[in-house]
């Protein structure tokens, strides 16, 4: 008998901590302390994913650091999200940095050189803080001259730039890195308790809004 009310009292344990643990889960994050919700959020793609953006800068060492974190986190995301980079225009050389996000990524050049650029700048000292030392670096690795004061200078690249700095300003983007999910929802290191924790209220934050799909049928 009594081992029968031990066991009873254990499986009561184990099945209210495991409840207790998944309404930790759902309440574990909170808005306002732990991320922000945007007023207007934007409106997204049609294309039934959920779509996660993280705002980054060249030139700051904390997105440096981090990038690594990011292309696991990355790699591991599920298919109905869609990530991608959105360079911010902080300090004099942000927009040109952003316009050579821009460039690289309409280039065809290999997935590395995101990474190649951070080294460059964190690594090796190369601030690339001029058009021209942004093209020197490119040509370095195998960018024809031409071909990238071309697409350097076109207005597709502006186009985009301007459009990050819209982006910038309707997630109210302060600081770096920091992510934004689903149009509606903000996150950097300071709201989250770290930078590493970003990605656990950015997962939560996926979570939430899959819900809500599912919910809204």
């Amino acid at each position: 008998m009594m081992r029968y009310v031990s066991s009873f009292i254990a499986l009561a344990i184990f099945l209210f901590g495991g409840i207790a643990s998944a309404q930790g889960l759902v309440s574990r994050y909170v808005a306002g302390d732990h991320y922000q919700v945007i007023d207007k959020p934007m409106e997204q793609p049609g294309d039934g994913k959920i779509h996660v953006v993280e705002f980054f800068l060249y030139s700051c060492p904390h997105c440096y650091h981090l990038e690594p974190e990011v292309k696991d986190w990355r790699e591991q995301l599920a298919d109905d999200v869609v990530f991608t980079r959105v360079p911010v225009l902080f300090g004099a050389a942000g927009r040109k940095y952003a316009r050579l996000y821009y460039t690289v990524e309409a280039l065809d050049v290999p997935d590395t050189m995101h990474a190649d650029i951070f080294d460059a700048m964190h690594e090796q000292g190369r601030a690339l803080r001029t058009e021209s030392d942004m093209r020197s670096f490119m040509v370095a690795h195998g960018v024809e001259g031409a071909r990238f004061d071309k697409v350097y200078g076109s207005d597709r690249i502006s186009a985009q730039v301007r459009a990050a700095g819209q982006m910038m300003r309707r997630f109210r983007v302060r600081a770096t890195p920091s992510f934004g999910v689903a149009g509606r929802y903000w996150v950097n290191g300071q709201l989250a308790g770290s930078n590493s924790a970003m990605f656990d209220v950015a997962d939560y934050l996926i979570a939430q809004q899959r819900k809500k799909r599912s919910d809204d049928g």
